[in-house]
């Protein structure tokens, strides 16, 4: 799991006719072309789905596109999941959220001193198994669920438990087994009974090694620029911190259930969504886009990525579903840019639609007045050498800035950022756009 990054939304002047579903697909459109993803889409403002529709191939060899039915691996979507079945047996009076680890691993380390919230908020201080170097060796494997605790249980902690927030699938696992230690049933018959069929999310699975599922997408990475089947790894790790497979449909069914008492009270749900050490409540991160109150997570599990993104005081939900790994200026998976863009245009924001950056000549004389630091929070210097203008840092390597018109301009190293310089009327800098993921911050010349 990535935090999204601080977007900086500028207002657009809306017409009252906007076609928003026009403008969502198009956008998504150029993501396809462009930035290569492939996956399916829903986004939904107060009960109104605006896009729901699927892009790219489900399976690249039998030429097989994705529909909006197809079945997706969600990586740790599912830990969202896993954060209700435990509040359902906190309410049913069979667990407490103060409960030590060790009532039900006695001898897993500082277990006297691992609560089920600090499993459930990433502060157990447990190491993050898929983390672990020594996890290559054992990721393939069909282990059985002892062996994969005394994995798990043999990595030192990274913190004291209850003092820091540490994202880890190790706790999302143990509360698994804790679900089937309690409940008498395996964890994705429990999810079957008391979430999935509840809810008619009847194409949400655990996923299995043995499993064979029509419909479902191939996952595929991008290893150079070169297309991949994706790593494969062993579902029995994945298991409750990230081993089910969903649709848009099946989690659009989830978002609204989430608004009502059918799956969880209104305690649960204020558990849930109140954000502790890392702004990281029960399975969601608790924050905010601009002004808008945010409840997401995302996920990754090879070949695939996901975003769930939920603005309860906009009824507003962006699904976004990948199955391959595209990875933006090496920082955030191409999921998360997605579900913040289309939240934008859904809020009417300046978005900016990715583009094949081409460069173009310009006058040189025009250089030297872009030549200066620039400041929002942190200082972008912008220097010349031999005629070319490039992003000066210091202890890092330039990065040439190549013209794609008079003002704009393109970091060369293919990260898909760009520098875009405003001007007043006698044509001095101002201010400069900084141009990220396709979205745009101000920052003031110094």
């Amino acid at each position: 799991m990535k935090k999204l990054l601080l977007i900086i939304f500028l207002p657009l002047a809306i017409s009252a006719q906007k076609n928003y579903p026009q403008l969502l697909d198009q956008y998504m459109q150029a993501q396809n072309q462009v930035k290569g993803f492939t996956g399916t889409v829903l986004v939904m403002k107060q009960n109104k789905i605006l896009l729901r529709k699927a892009y790219g191939m489900a399976d690249r060899e039998w030429n097989i596109s994705n529909t909006p039915e197809t079945k997706f691996e969600i990586g740790s979507l599912t830990k969202q999941f896993t954060a209700a079945c435990i509040l359902q047996l906190v309410e049913q009076g069979k667990l407490s959220l103060d409960d030590k680890l060790s009532k039900f691993l006695p001898k897993f380390p500082k277990a006297d001193s691992v609560t089920i919230h600090m499993l459930l908020n990433h502060t157990s201080g447990i190491a993050n198994y898929t983390a672990q170097l020594s996890f290559m060796n054992v990721a393939t494997q069909h282990l059985g669920q002892d062996s994969m605790i005394s994995f798990i249980a043999g990595k030192p902690f990274t913190t004291s438990p209850g003092t820091k927030f540490n994202y880890t699938n190790s706790g999302y696992f143990l509360l698994g087994y804790i679900i089937e230690k309690v409940s008498g049933l395996s964890y994705g018959n429990y999810l079957e009974k008391n979430i999935f069929s509840k809810l008619g999310m009847s194409n949400s699975f655990l996923n299995k090694p043995d499993s064979v599922l029509n419909m479902r997408a191939k996952g595929y990475d991008i290893k150079g620029k070169k297309t991949a089947n994706a790593d494969y790894i062993s579902m029995d790790w994945s298991f409750s911190a990230g081993g089910i497979i969903s649709t848009v449909d099946d989690m659009y069914k989830w978002d609204r259930a989430l608004y009502t008492g059918t799956v969880l009270n209104d305690a649960s749900k204020q558990k849930m969504f109140t954000p502790g050490k890392g702004d990281y409540g029960y399975g969601f991160i608790i924050d905010s886009l601009e002004k808008h109150p945010h409840i997401w997570h995302n996920g990754s599990i090879p070949g695939f990525l996901s975003n769930f993104s939920r603005y309860p005081e906009d009824d507003v939900c962006v699904i976004v579903l990948a199955n391959t790994i595209v990875i933006q200026n090496n920082t955030l998976p191409i999921t998360d840019v997605l579900a913040g863009g289309l939240a934008g245009l859904v809020f009417d924001a300046h978005v900016e639609f990715p583009y094949v950056h081409r460069e173009v000549k310009i006058d040189p004389s025009l250089l030297d007045k872009y030549v200066g630091k620039y400041n929002a929070g942190l200082t972008l210097e912008v220097i010349k050498k031999d005629n070319k203008l490039y992003r000066h840092r210091d202890g890092s390597v330039d990065i040439e800035l190549k013209p794609e018109s008079n003002t704009k301009f393109f970091y060369a190293d293919d990260s898909n950022r760009q520098l875009e310089f405003e001007l007043d009327a006698a044509g001095n800098v101002v201010k400069i756009w900084f141009i990220n993921n396709e979205q745009r911050g101000e920052m003031k010349k110094l």
